[in-house]
């Protein structure tokens, strides 16, 4: 088959080079319009519910709300993890299904469950709302608006109802989230003392309220000749009209007022005004008052167009807003940034790598025909793989990129090793016209079968990483399958186009004599063969040892799942004290903000405190983020630039705080549902123990070395006043528990008792009491219940007050109370961390029957992957003995070529060592990629000298080995150095933005290269004189 496909191309050589050059356009083309994203979709299926509960506290909304939906979620189909966090007010369900189910699917089997619970929610709850599907990092362009012209409510006002709606109509956009300003809502603030006199009470109030406006149907009228239709317009948004309302009474009280008469209106004994809605959170814009909108992308959209054509959007409204005195800060985060700068940093690399590969080609080949044959090749297979990877609907992102950057190796080798040997069988036969033409299909023949072998060994080798599952799996998996793509185009094109195009270039040009140099080295070589020939016992132990010692290094390494990324933005975590209001964390934050701006670096500082109103964080007004922008600078610069943040606040004791790198801070929530890399989760039915049991790690955890931001996710301690209603003395003056409870909220909570409209803007016409009255905790002793009847009683004598702590947050996964303690460690061997905090925590807390604990984060997931890791590469490790079987029917040979991969740990580790002494997952890809490497150098070695005994006729001999290692020499230098080349910028940018992943895999490689070559052209054709002969079946089986 392998020689049909060769003559063909051969035979329409045109035709072949046409349809590369097609290909290589499209391949163009579809970089030009492909979706970019810095990762794949890490996060597996999810659907966030949440559910707004106005008034109850946290213990209430978890008993009435969390835990029905919990029940009503936890049984559907495919769900693999429900997790739960719970405040006052609000409920928060997320649920995780398994992986690969379409999330639409998902979305669909949990507003089916929703529709089962949604009757059973409490009367005042509000329905539960599936949150939108959106991307893996979520945010899209965080948008700040500052003015010095506009009040509070005008900002939020335009912010609200006329920049919100257009950027959501931006294809790709999925959420767009208002924090701060003042919500506007039309407000009757009735006085309890003047409601009492005319014989009201509050649900007289919210009655005539409700009947004062509205909007109805008017229906049509039918004349002879048309159709006319009824407008009713019911509605005002003057203050004064909605105050000239009637409120139905029989007849004026006797203690009302004198001069009450009759109709008696809304505006007798309330005040009816332009008020702000109550907040549940607020923002500082570089230290100020404002308004932000966090824009978030839709599941699978492509960020850089989407970013791109929001900031087309903007630029249209810039007018309105300069006109209105508006300060708009545009990128207060913009996940754009990191994939253009991790774009061009790319670009430079392909340039810097082509041309040195150039370089390379051309100082062996010295001729620019056979590098023109060599380079043509090596794009042609990479654009194939990205034509795939489109077709299929992945991103173009950092690790289908590094799957390209690591397929690098093979690519050229493939293109190498076939030119080299056309140009040598060429300049040995100095054959012409269709002489030539056989020259080059033997030449191509020769090489190519083995390769074919070496080729399926290399996609074993990387088979593990596509079997990987969970976050490793998301994000390797597209690694491993463009380097698999990559691979195997490049195996189409070297059996089409490079013989092709060798025919159209290279048939009638008389080849370069070697070079000398080239000459001389080989002759130094096989010296140098011939010499340790004679001692293949010390050659065959001292590599041993070397390899041995490479291996007993490994346990020393630190190790992490995925290194730090440096996308040019922090966020910071704050916790004040629990019950900490809004006021006092805005004047904290504006100290703070004012801090980090003047560290140098720091471009913009954004804080986020509380929750939108809007928003599914379950963030009381204590928990604050803040967002740091900063500008370009070098990965060590903004190493520099968190430890200058860190020390910035150490100077706020009141704060506990955090500082995480934005896409850290992604991954870690998808590992275990906490932002920390490292997260200690306490199950236990009992709140309180839980809390002490939580305290006592995070005092534990403070006293291990390397550890920082140590937190307690849901502390407890917030001020509470607690109304405990009596019912001995309900029943003694007549009341229901309702009458009580309605009031209660409508005075403090207020009630919403119709909605009016103005254009496109909705808002909320509510009934509470004045500010003035919502001040003073002991005054709620005072406010005044009735009675269906009149009477008229305080609530102090219906009910126990009481102030009292309790928590503001609770947390469950799988329908379990949980307590976290998370922490940041400064040390990248986050596995030994973990296990020396267990060691701490066994030794030193003492558990509760009831309690117990879990490790989660970055730790549990390297576990997992080195486990899947492990497994999957014996099952590959199987299958490439059983293709090497196939190809050498040899047992010496299949162990000769098995027993050189090990040789490649040596260069590895001592990268390893030199470039921090950290292993990740990158890390252990360049490993992996090592393997197959050396697995195909030595594939091609011990088939060339096949091929020489099966079908040059030569004899066993030590010069035979010589012969057959001195004709491979040339090509496997040449992918060594181009490979290594093609690579170094990758190396050498290694903690730069895009190159997180990727430059640890190419340290790892690089170094691996030196001693895998080494080992290739010195130990191994040592080996095979010492274990020799070899059976004459290779070369057919290779064929």
């Amino acid at each position: 088959m392998l020689a049909a496909i060769v003559r063909w191309s051969l035979r329409f050589p045109i035709v072949v080079c046409v349809l590369a050059g097609m290909l290589a356009l499209y391949g163009v083309l579809v970089l030009a319009r492909a979706k970019y994203d810095v990762f794949p979709e890490f996060v597996p299926p999810q659907a966030a519910v949440q559910t707004e509960a106005p008034g109850l506290v946290a213990e209430q909304v978890e008993l009435l709300v969390t835990l029905p939906i919990e029940q009503a979620i936890s049984g559907a189909s495919g769900v693999q993890a429900v997790r739960s966090e719970t405040i006052s007010g609000l409920s928060v369900v997320t649920v995780v299904f398994q992986e690969n189910l379409d999330p639409y699917r998902a979305r669909q089997i949990v507003a089916e469950a929703l529709g089962q619970v949604t009757a059973r929610l409490p009367l005042g709850v509000k329905p539960p709302k599936l949150e939108p599907l959106t991307s893996s990092t979520m945010d899209l362009l965080k948008l700040g608006f500052v003015s010095e012209q506009l009040s509070p409510m005008q900002l939020r006002d335009l912010v609200q109802w006329t920049i919100r709606p257009r950027l959501l109509a931006v294809p790709g956009v999925a959420r767009a989230t208002l924090y701060g300003g003042d919500e506007r809502q039309l407000q009757v603030q009735v006085e309890p003392r003047e409601l009492n006199a005319r014989d009201l009470a509050f649900g007289d109030v919210v009655a005539a309220v409700r009947s004062a406006t509205g909007v109805r149907g008017g229906g049509f009228i039918e004349t002879p000749n048309q159709r006319v239709l009824i407008e009713s317009r019911g509605q005002t948004l003057d203050v004064a009209a909605l105050g000239a309302a009637v409120v139905p009474v029989a007849a004026p009280a006797p203690a009302a007022p004198a001069g009450t008469a009759l109709p008696l209106r809304l505006r007798d004994f309330a005040t009816v005004t332009d008020g702000v809605a109550p907040k549940f959170g607020d923002t500082l814009i570089m230290g100020r008052l404002g308004v932000l909108l966090n824009l978030s992308s839709q599941y699978g959209a492509n960020t850089l167009i989407v970013t791109r054509a929001v900031e087309a959007a903007l630029a249209e409204l810039a007018p309105a807003l300069r006109s209105r005195g508006v300060t708009l800060y545009p990128g207060l985060h913009r996940p754009a940034n990191f994939i253009e700068n991790a774009l061009a940093g790319i670009r430079l690399d392909v340039v810097l790598g082509a041309v040195l590969i150039t370089l390379v080609l051309f100082l062996f080949l010295r001729d620019l025909r056979s590098v023109a044959v060599t380079f043509v090749s090596i794009p042609l297979a990479l654009l194939a793989a990205v034509i795939v990877v489109d077709a299929v609907g992945w991103t173009i992102n950092t690790m289908t990129l590094g799957g390209l950057a690591v397929a690098l190796g093979v690519v050229v080798d493939d293109a190498i090793i076939g030119v080299e040997n056309i140009v040598r069988r060429l300049r040995g036969t100095h054959a012409h016209g269709l002489e030539a033409r056989e020259v080059i299909h033997n030449a191509t023949l020769e090489v190519r079968a083995p390769v074919v072998y070496a080729t399926f060994v290399v996609v074993l080798v990387l088979a593990p990483m596509l079997l990987l599952s969970g976050l490793q799996g998301s994000f390797f998996a597209p690694l491993a399958a463009s380097f698999s793509l990559a691979t195997l185009a490049s195996l189409l094109v070297a059996l089409t186009v490079t013989p092709a195009a060798a025919w159209l270039l290279l048939r009638r040009t008389e080849p370069h004599a070697e070079a000398a140099w080239l000459t001389r080295l080989k002759d130094r070589h096989e010296a140098l063969l011939r010499r340790w020939s004679a001692f293949p016992r010390r050659v065959i132990i001292g590599s041993a040892l070397v390899t041995l010692l490479a291996a007993a290094a490994l346990p020393l390494f630190g190790s992490e799942l995925m290194p730090p990324f440096r996308e040019g933005h922090f966020v910071v975590q704050a916790y004040a004290t629990p019950g900490t209001s809004l006021t006092a964390m805005r004047a904290l934050g504006a100290r703070v903000a004012r801090d980090l701006l003047a560290i140098p670096g720091i471009v913009t500082v954004e804080q986020t405190m509380g929750r939108a109103e809007s928003g599914e964080d379950t963030w009381e007004p204590n928990r604050s983020e803040f967002h740091v922008e900063l500008g370009r600078m070098s990965g060590r610069a903004e190493e520099a630039t968190q430890a200058a943040i860190r020390a910035a606040l150490q100077h706020y004791p009141s704060l506990r705080t955090e500082v995480l790198t934005f896409l850290g801070d992604r991954l870690s929530e998808s590992l275990s549902g906490e932002v920390a890399p490292v997260a200690v989760n306490v199950f236990g039915p009992d709140l309180d123990e839980l809390d002490r049991v939580a305290d006592e790690i995070a005092a534990v955890a403070r006293t291990v070395p390397g550890a920082s931001d140590v937190q307690v996710q849901a502390p407890s301690g917030a001020p509470f006043l607690r109304v405990d209603l009596r019912p001995e003395q309900l029943g003694q003056y007549g009341f229901t528990a309702a009458d009580v409870l309605d009031t209660v909220e409508t005075a403090y909570q207020g009630t919403t008792a119709a909605q009016v409209y103005d254009a496109n803007k909705v808002i909320d016409l509510t009934v509470r009491l004045p500010p003035a009255e919502r001040v003073d905790p002991e005054a709620i002793g005072q406010l005044l219940v009735r009675t269906a009847n009149g009477l008229t009683v305080p609530l102090k004598d219906l009910a126990t007050l009481s102030l009292t702590e309790g928590r503001t947050g609770i947390m469950h996964e799988g329908a379990r109370r949980r307590q976290v303690v998370t922490l940041n460690p400064t040390t990248s061997d986050i596995g030994g961390f973990v296990a020396r905090l267990q060691k701490a925590v066994a030794r030193r807390v003492k558990l509760p029957p009831t309690v117990y604990l879990d490790f989660a984060g970055a730790a549990s997931g390297e576990r997992q992957a080195r486990h899947e890791l492990l497994v999957h590469s014996g099952l590959a490790a199987l299958g490439i003995m059983l293709l090497l079987s196939l190809a050498f029917r040899d047992a010496r040979s299949v162990l000769l070529i098995l027993a050189t991969a090990p040789f490649a740990l040596v260069g590895g580790v001592l990268a390893v060592a030199l470039t921090g002494a950290t292993l990740s997952i990158g890390s252990l890809v360049g490993f992996v990629t090592l393997f197959g490497i050396v697995a195909r150098n030595a594939i091609l070695l011990i088939a060339h000298l096949g091929h020489l005994l099966a079908v040059e006729g030569a004899q066993w001999s030590l010069p035979t080995v010589l012969r057959s290692t001195r004709e491979r020499l040339v090509p496997i230098l040449m992918t060594a150095l181009v490979t290594a080349l093609g690579l170094l910028p990758l190396a050498l940018g290694s903690g730069e933005a895009g190159r997180e992943v990727q430059g640890p895999m190419a340290s790892v490689i690089l170094g691996g290269l030196a001693t895998s070559t080494l080992m290739t052209l010195v130990v191994l054709p040592i080996l095979i004189w010492r274990f020799g002969p070899l059976a004459r079946a290779d070369a057919t089986g290779a064929r």
